[in-house]
């Protein structure tokens, strides 16, 4: 009536435990990498006339991360005159330096929006 000691399942393992313990450790800190998925899109802008130049701040809100700023940055990115764009999930607010000339702040609302942010009304939006 001896009992035998039977190998544990591979889920009873440390070898299961180790690897779940550092997929965990790398989901936990996928915000802090995960601009790396996102390509460079810089592109050649030119700039016609420096009246034309116009800077925006938009409140988005839902950013809870980096991930969620270099989202809706690559988005805005993409329209045809845009210079620059800082988001910041922390201050809740997207700022985009733009041409006037060739895209609308319609168009800009647009891009951020369909990254799955949301824009706050345009009374909270402020031009500098």
């Amino acid at each position: 009536a001896c009992d035998e000691d039977e190998k544990p399942s591979f889920f009873k393992s440390k070898a299961f435990l180790g690897i779940v313990t550092i997929f965990s450790v790398l989901m936990l800190a996928f915000p802090y990498y995960s601009k790396i998925f996102y390509p460079d899109n810089k592109k050649d802008i030119v700039v016609v006339s420096q009246s034309d130049i116009q800077t925006i701040e938009f409140d988005v809100e839902g950013m809870t991360c980096a991930g969620c700023e270099e989202s809706v940055k690559h988005a805005v990115n993409q329209l045809d005159g845009i210079l620059e764009v800082k988001a910041s999930y922390e201050n809740t607010n997207t700022v985009v330096e733009y041409d006037k000339t060739k895209v609308d702040l319609t168009a800009i609302r647009k891009a951020i929006n369909t990254t799955g942010y949301k824009v706050i009304d345009t009374e909270n939006k402020k031009e500098k």
